[in-house]
C-alpha cells in the first residue's frame, strides 16, 4: 500500500492485450490515480533497420524503443474506470469463444469456428506438415491467434471431414500432415506414376 508505487499496463494493438486490460481494470479500481496505461494503438516504432513500423505485439519492439515509449504512458482516467469495466461485462454476456479487435479498443465476439474457412483455404491437395501450415496461418491471418487454438480447429475440421489427416492422432504435431479430402496432390501423382 505504498502510495508512491504505480502499476503500468502495456497494451499492444491486439485482442489478447485489450481483453486483458478490460478484465484487469475493475480489479484495480482501488488504486485509481496510480494506474498508468500505455496503449500502442497507431504508435510508430523503429525496427532493427531503423525503419518505422506499427507493432501489434509488445514482443515486436526492440528494448531501446521501450524506454522511449515509457514517456508516453498516461494515467487511466476516471471515465475509463467507469466505462471500460462495462465492456468486459458485455463481452462476458456475449459468451463468444473468440474475440477479435475491430480497431481502437473495440472487441467483438465470434463463434468458435470463425477461423475454419481461413484454415481450409490454406490447406491444399498436397499433404502439408503441421508446422508449415501453422506458420502460414499465423503469418497471413489478419486476426491472429495461438497455435494451440488453431490446432484444435484443424483437428475439429478433420473430425467433421473437411480435412484429411495423415499420422497417428495421438502423436506430436510435427508428425501430422493435412490436406483437402480426396485430393490427389502432385506428390501422390508422382508416386502412382512410378
Amino acid at each position: 500500500d505504498d502510495p508512491d508505487l504505480e502499476c503500468w499496463i502495456w497494451m499492444g494493438q491486439n485482442q489478447h492485450d485489450v481483453s486483458g486490460y478490460y478484465w484487469l481494470l475493475p480489479q484495480l479500481r482501488a488504486y485509481q490515480g496510480r494506474i498508468m496505461v500505455l496503449y500502442m494503438n497507431n504508435l510508430p516504432f523503429l525496427n532493427e533497420k531503423g525503419q518505422l513500423f506499427y507493432p501489434s505485439f509488445l514482443s515486436e519492439i526492440r528494448p531501446s524503443e521501450f524506454l522511449k515509449a515509457k514517456k508516453l504512458a498516461r494515467p487511466v482516467t476516471l471515465s475509463e474506470f467507469e466505462i471500460d469495466p462495462d465492456e468486459w461485462k458485455k463481452l462476458c454476456q456475449e459468451n463468444g469463444m473468440v474475440r477479435w479487435l475491430e480497431g481502437g479498443k473495440k472487441l467483438i465476439s465470434k463463434e468458435v469456428n470463425c477461423y475454419d474457412h481461413e484454415i481450409s483455404r490454406f490447406v491444399g491437395g498436397d499433404w502439408q506438415k503441421t508446422n508449415r501450415l501453422l506458420q502460414q496461418l499465423q503469418t497471413r491471418m489478419k486476426n491472429k491467434t495461438g497455435d494451440v487454438f488453431l490446432m484444435s480447429r484443424i483437428r475439429s475440421l478433420v473430425t467433421s471431414g473437411v480435412l484429411e489427416m495423415k499420422g497417428d492422432a495421438g502423436s506430436q504435431w510435427k508428425d501430422l500432415e493435412f490436406r483437402q479430402p480426396g485430393a490427389f496432390g502432385s506428390k501422390d501423382a508422382t508416386d502412382s506414376a512410378q
